[in-house]
Order: structure tokens, then sequence, then C-alpha cells
């Protein structure tokens, strides 16, 4: 007896209906808990960020995340623009932020390479403002699960700046000179459009180890790079001796710990890391309003320090009891060796072969 060919058939092709059913019942229920991130809602894309390994998933995937998530950030800081993550889900949110940040930093620093000089400030001051408020969820994310393993939440709103320096160091040294240069220009444009004087003094003296770092790496040449104008300068020039206060206050403390022997040296390090910032660039005002006197280093470092002792009377007077000490006489032993310092440094320039 032979079997009906129609038959057999008819079962190839309702099994084929069937799988093509299953397949696209799956597809819509994937769709529908992951959809496309650029429409996602803050509830879909948490579940990106709770439920995926994003490390799995494409760089253009990853960089639809990055625009969607900073385009809700903006609109609304931290957690609060998702729902509540459940406890067990911290983990894979983290490692995801991470992944995210990092995609973030290097595609928007290749594009910054792009950037026209006149569109440069524009650009960077979005980034700025994406950077804050990405931190500010980042903060929060970190502090919810230092409290779940128990311990005190940390109060780091520049740990981003740690990370960017791992990243780049990651990445092929072809590449380091124009990653750390977008990163210098935007710090450099959040100091020039930011009025830091309304943070406390904690998160200043933070940021001016951490700039501090950042200048040591020629940060001062972003200056250069960017068109700033009147507004621009100001602002910089009052934010960045607000943060040499904080510097100093910073330095005051590690001063008072050094054996007595080893005070005058440490001070003359700290006025070589000031000369070598080029800090003229910004923190020097000429006579007739201009910054950045085209003069000898000595003469540019020795009018940076001078307005400096100048404002030491308020900064001391402006510092807890607890520390006032410290300033006070770091402040004074500055002003000892001052001119030895500078002697030092003008001799073999005037006598040459004095070494």
């Amino acid at each position: 007896m032979t079997s009906d060919p129609r038959s057999g058939r008819k079962w190839f092709y309702r099994t084929l209906f069937l799988l093509v059913v299953l397949c696209l019942s799956g597809w819509l229920t994937w769709t529908s808990i992951f959809p496309a991130p650029a429409t996602a809602s803050p509830a879909a894309i948490g579940r990106w960020l709770a439920k995926r390994d994003l490390s799995r998933t494409s760089s253009v995937t990853q960089l639809a995340l990055v625009e969607r998530l900073q385009q809700l950030l903006l609109v609304e800081t931290g957690l609060a623009a998702f729902p509540q993550p459940a406890p067990d889900d911290l983990e894979q949110i983290d490692a995801n932020v991470q992944l995210l940040s990092r995609a973030w930093f290097l595609d928007r620093s290749d594009a910054y390479q792009q950037v026209m000089l006149d569109d440069r400030m524009s650009f960077l001051r979005h980034q700025v403002d994406v950077v804050i408020a990405w931190g500010e969820f980042d903060n929060q994310l970190q502090a919810r699960r230092r409290r779940q393993a128990g311990l005190e939440p940390e109060n780091n709103k520049l740990h981003l700046l740690d990370d960017i320096d791992g990243w780049i160091v990651a990445e092929p040294s072809a590449r380091h000179e124009g990653l750390r240069h977008a990163l210098h220009d935007a710090v450099l444009c959040w100091l020039a459009t930011s009025d830091i004087a309304d943070q406390p003094m904690s998160m200043r003296q933070e940021a001016a180890d951490r700039i501090a770092l950042a200048l040591d790496g020629g940060a001062a040449s972003a200056a250069d790079r960017l068109e700033l104008n009147a507004q621009h300068r100001d602002r910089l020039l009052k934010n960045a001796w607000l943060l040499m206060e904080a510097w100093f206050r910073n330095r005051s403390v590690e001063f008072v710990s050094l054996p007595i022997t080893k005070r005058v040296p440490f001070i003359e390090d700290q006025l070589d890391n000031v000369s070598s910032w080029g800090l003229d660039r910004v923190m020097v005002i000429s006579a007739d309003g201009e910054q950045g006197n085209p003069r000898p280093p000595q003469a540019r470092l020795l009018e940076v320090v001078s307005q400096l002792l100048a404002q030491l009377p308020d900064w001391i007077a402006a510092t807890p009891e607890d520390q006032r000490d410290a300033v006070a006489h770091l402040a004074e032993e500055l002003k000892h060796n001052l001119a030895t310092y500078m002697l030092k440094k003008t001799l073999p320039d005037l006598l040459p072969g004095t070494p």
C-alpha cells in the first residue's frame, strides 16, 4: 500500500507554517521586550541594561543605546529616569553602563576630531551636559550597589575621568593624543562655561587634584584649540583660582605631614609643577587685559605665583579652623622660599654655565 504524496506535502506545509508562526511569535515577544533603542521607553531601556549582556551586541546597537540613554538622562537625571531595578540586576546594569560609557567616550572623541573650530565649544558643552547627567546616574547606581553590599556610599563625582584614563591607555598608542586632546578640551570647556563656586569645597578639592593630573599631561594647550570669548575667559579665570585654592589646601595637608628636611624640596616640586602647567594662558592678566603674555617661563610663573600670594590671606581666612594652621604654614614657607627658588631657575639663564 503506497502513501499519498499529497498527504506528505500537507504535513510538510503544516509543519513549516507552525515553525514560521512560532518564530514570528518569538520574534514579536523578543522585540516587545527589547525594542529598537531609538524609540524605546525608559522601561524598555531598563530591560536592555538589566537583562542583556551588551558586550555580546554589535557596536551599532551599543551606540544606539548610548544615544537613547543620554536623551533620557538629559530629561530626568539619575536612576529616577528608569523603573526601580531589582537588586539581582544591579551587577549586570553596572557592567553594561561601564561598557556604554566607554563606547560613548570613544565615539564622541572620534567625532570631535572632525568638528570645525567654530563649533567645538557648542559640541563640547553638550557632551559636558551628558557627562554630568551620566555621572549622576552612575553615582546613584554605585551607591545602591554599595548599600546592597552593606557599605557606605561614596561621593565620587569624578571617577568617570579615572575610567577614561584607563580607556585611553587601552587603545592603540596612535589614538592616545587625539583622545587626550578631546578629554582636555572638554575639561576646559566645563571650566569656561560652568560656575564651580556652586560646588562644595570637597568636590573642588577632588576636581583640583584630578585636573592637576590632566595639566601634567599638557591640558593647558587646550586653550589654543578652542575659541574662547571674553565671557569664557572671565569664567575660566574665576574657576581656575577657585581650583587653585582647593589645590593649595590639599598640598598644605601633605606639607605638614612631611619631615622638616623634606619640606623645602616639596615646595620646589610644587612650584615646578605649577610652572609646567602653563597656567599663564588662562590665569595671567596683563595691563591691557590680555591673557597669556608671551614672556619667558620664569616671568610668567612669577606672575602666577605673585597673584597666588596676594590671595593667600583670603584663602587662609576661609579655611576651616582645623585646617587653617596647615594652610597658613605652607603659605609662610612658600613666601620664604620663593626668592631662592626663582634665583635657582633664572641664574643659569643670566649666567650661562652656572649649575
